[in-house]
């Protein structure tokens, strides 16, 4: 709708009925696209982009960070589910499928004449009284229990591509407990940072963990010893080559001998630095920056090991693993700048040749993941983020409830009955509320082929008849089972909660939107000018007349 005479003749205003009716429908339907890849039953999203790179996932974040929507509340939606993705690492789909459910009840509620305001009031209600609820429900486990650990790692991992495609499912959730107790510090603090992953083709059997850091390198020169004990290690931000000055320098020659004694000179001088690095004592020398010919040269004579321009980050997990800290000028090597190494040796590994720097004492290591294709790699580096985010969540907050649904199913009855002690029209949008929890189990059941209209009433009635059991949805059987073995963290059950809350308000909260018509002729001219105007150019003259009428070229963007 135009308003002339009050707005620009290019602001366009939808109207409230239209804009509250448009946000909802685009939210349900971001939330819909990956709700049927819920559980261990879900199905994968693949998404090919304009490169035609393939991405298979089910990881809700990852697949809705690839869609570039345009619509404000589809991104308040993609924004909601990264948020859970950042703060716990697990629960997406699950967080996508309770928006979608919020945000349906919502539309119900508002047709049958329910002020927005009132919904968003009972959402803000409901939300505080299930973070209460959940805190009632929740189970305090032992940090130190490894039989709590793995669970929680197993439950992360059902339904899972890499999950499927490991044989021996009991030796991958080790590896990655093993992973997470060592980067786990003396107060009992788990920093996931400090677990590197490198993907290589191959076979998933060939999975393993590197107590140390692993380099996608060779060491610089054939003549460098592959493998060596007990070594000192030192990491370099400085280069060991001759390099130009950063501002513009002139030598003048006057003879072709100049150049010789030049070059021998400046070879002196990368010489005497890398003397400089062998008196250190170091076995082992890992530069950011570039190693010169002749110092390679240098160091392989003297049985030591370089590896040149490898990445910053590279050198902070070499940093934790070997307790080196990074020189920043050969002229001043210190001490406690050096490292140590139990093992240092090349390999090759996928068809490339690797470096492994292994440590007993290693505050990091490396988990080398093998796939036979990259996107699979891509996919298993999603899963064991996930699991080892888990832990991490655990370790902070040690509380945990029962997954299958289990959790949200007590929590909707417990929200159903308290909504009847609420006056007013608050109690509808608590009943809608716990409806939209029960939209988990739901989806759960229908995934994995279930029909939930039998589903949903049978775990009521369980929770009525046998309330100590947790009633779950499980997948594998496809019942309606008590889900003993199926842990999940009540942190990310908490951001849940609280982000779909969010979301769905700051969704409701917008009634109109006033738009700026898009222009696509934006153009710069040759001489710097930038303007832009719906015609395709031929009725403006912007360009100078000199003598004739000479039109300047245009460069569209």
């Amino acid at each position: 709708m135009k308003y002339p005479d009050l707005f620009n003749a290019e602001i366009s205003r939808i109207g409230v009925a239209e804009s509250r009716a448009y946000n909802l429908e685009a939210g349900i339907l971001m939330a819909s696209m990956v709700t049927t890849s819920l559980g261990p039953r879900g199905m994968e999203k693949m998404y090919v982009d304009i490169l035609e790179e393939v991405t298979v996932t089910k990881h809700g974040g990852a697949f809705l960070r690839k869609i570039d929507a345009d619509h404000p509340a589809a991104k308040a939606v993609v924004d909601a589910v990264n948020t859970v993705d950042t703060h716990t690492g697990d629960g997406t789909v699950t967080a996508a499928v309770l928006i979608g459910g919020l945000l349906s009840r919502a539309q119900g509620l508002m047709r049958r004449g329910i002020p927005v305001s009132v919904v968003i009031r009972g959402l803000e209600m409901g939300q505080k009284y299930l973070m209460g609820a959940l805190d009632d429900i929740s189970i305090e486990a032992d940090t130190e229990d490894r039989r709590t650990r793995r669970r929680i790692v197993a439950t992360c991992l059902a339904g899972k591509v890499m999950a499927e495609s490991v044989a021996d499912g009991r030796r991958l959730v080790d590896l990655i407990l093993e992973a997470v107790e060592r980067v786990t510090d003396k107060t009992g603090r788990v920093d996931v940072d400090m677990i590197k992953i490198e993907e290589k083709s191959g076979s998933s059997v060939d999975i393993e963990i590197v107590r140390g850091t692993l380099i996608d390198k060779p060491s610089d020169d054939a003549a460098m010893p592959r493998r060596l004990a007990d070594v000192r290690v030192l990491l370099l931000n400085d280069p060991l080559e001759a390099t130009r000055t950063k501002t513009e320098s002139v030598i003048e020659m006057t003879s072709p001998d100049h150049m010789s004694l030049f070059k021998e000179r400046q070879d002196a001088d990368v010489l005497d630095t890398v003397r400089r690095v062998v008196d250190s004592g170091a076995g082992l020398v890992v530069s950011r920056k570039g190693i010169g010919d002749e110092a390679r040269r240098y160091l392989a004579e003297r049985g030591i090991a370089s590896i040149r321009r490898v990445k910053y980050n590279d050198l902070w997990w070499l940093e934790r693993s070997t307790g080196a800290r990074t020189c920043y000028s050969v002229d001043d090597i210190s001490e406690d700048e050096l490292g140590t190494a139990d093992m240092v040796y090349q390999r090759t590994v996928g068809g490339d040749p690797m470096v492994f720097v292994e440590s007993r004492t290693a505050r990091s290591v490396t988990i080398l993941l093998r796939a036979v294709s990259k996107r699979y790699t891509d996919e298993f580096h999603r899963t064991v983020l996930n699991a080892a985010r888990a832990l991490e969540n655990f370790v902070k907050e040690p509380q945990v409830v029962y997954g299958g649904g289990a959790c949200e199913a007590v929590l909707a009855g417990r929200l159903r009955g308290m909504a009847p002690l609420v006056e007013g029209k608050e109690q509808k949008v608590l009943e809608g509320f716990a409806d939209a929890l029960e939209d988990i189990p739901r989806t759960l059941a229908t995934n994995a082929g279930m029909n939930p209209l039998d589903v949903i009433p049978k775990m009521r009635s369980l929770y009525l008849t046998k309330p100590a059991g947790w009633w779950g949805v499980d997948a594998a059987t496809r019942s309606v089972a008590c889900m003993p073995n199926v842990i999940e963290t009540s942190a990310v059950k908490r951001q849940i909660i609280k982000t779909a809350v969010e979301a769905v308000n700051q969704i409701l909260a917008v009634d109109d939107v006033f738009m700026k018509d898009l222009i696509d002729n934006t153009h710069c001219h040759i001489d710097g000018t930038v303007h832009a105007h719906k015609d395709p150019g031929r009725n403006h003259n912007h360009w100078e007349q000199e003598g004739i009428e000479q039109r300047q070229m245009h460069q569209y963007y």
